[in-house]
């Protein structure tokens, strides 16, 4: 059926600019280890890299349109009606190698949610092992040394497992886990980490159920 291949939202007029953000930030992750994606891609298709100047631009033009410029309130705008031409673009392209291929299930690896329609893709409900956690990272004012993680994922999801890695991470022995679980992923703050250092953070679940899949890894410049 021609919906199958219309099953993911790629419409996020809804969301402000820091949940705009996040999304734009996370699917830049995914485009970069879509290896199905990037064969072959052409220089016309926006990769990874193209989503991260979005966010850079319109980061940049919100501090002070936040404070009510009216130029850059509309110049922002026009760089996130741009992101979502480019959103279109990458998805459209995708469901063009998805259709080639046959196989619907090619677009549900881009990490976006599926759209709210009564022609849904018959589908089991996911544990939480299997759902995302999102995360974003920032420096906690005030204070050198000390970063926030900030998740979303489902209610009641945790407990969560962070693990760390102090530069770029070569393998799966350059992470470390600071220690101790946590049973949200809205808020965590992290301490005693060596500033003026770049950190890579990325955390999954750790229940009783079993381990989930790792998040993708998110970075910082600690100060």
């Amino acid at each position: 059926m021609r919906d199958e291949y219309h099953v993911v939202e790629d419409i996020f007029r809804k969301q402000s600019f820091p949940e705009y953000y996040l999304i734009l930030h996370d699917f830049s992750n995914v485009l970069d280890g879509h290896e199905f994606y990037n064969t072959n891609r052409p220089s016309a298709v926006p990769g990874g890299d193209r989503f991260r100047g979005h966010v850079a631009s319109m980061k940049e033009l919100g501090i002070g349109a936040d404070r009510g410029d009216i130029l850059l309130k509309v110049q922002r705008q026009a760089v996130r009606n741009l992101s979502e031409i480019d959103m279109d673009a990458a998805i459209s392209y995708l469901r063009i190698l998805a259709i080639d291929r046959k196989d619907p299930t090619v677009l549900h690896t881009l990490g976006l949610p599926f759209k709210d329609s009564q022609h849904k893709v018959p589908r089991r409900l996911p544990s939480p092992q299997e759902l995302e956690i999102r995360l974003a990272v920032k420096h906690f004012k005030g204070e050198s040394g000390v970063i926030v993680v900030e998740g979303t994922h489902v209610r009641n999801g945790g407990p969560y497992m962070i693990n760390l890695c102090k530069g770029e991470p070569t393998s799966e022995e350059s992470w470390y886990n600071p220690g101790g679980h946590y049973q949200s992923c809205s808020r965590i703050v992290l301490k005693n980490l060596e500033p003026a250092n770049r950190y890579y953070i990325r955390m999954r679940i750790d229940g009783p159920t079993g381990p989930g899949s790792w998040s993708h890894p998110v970075s910082i410049i600690v100060l």
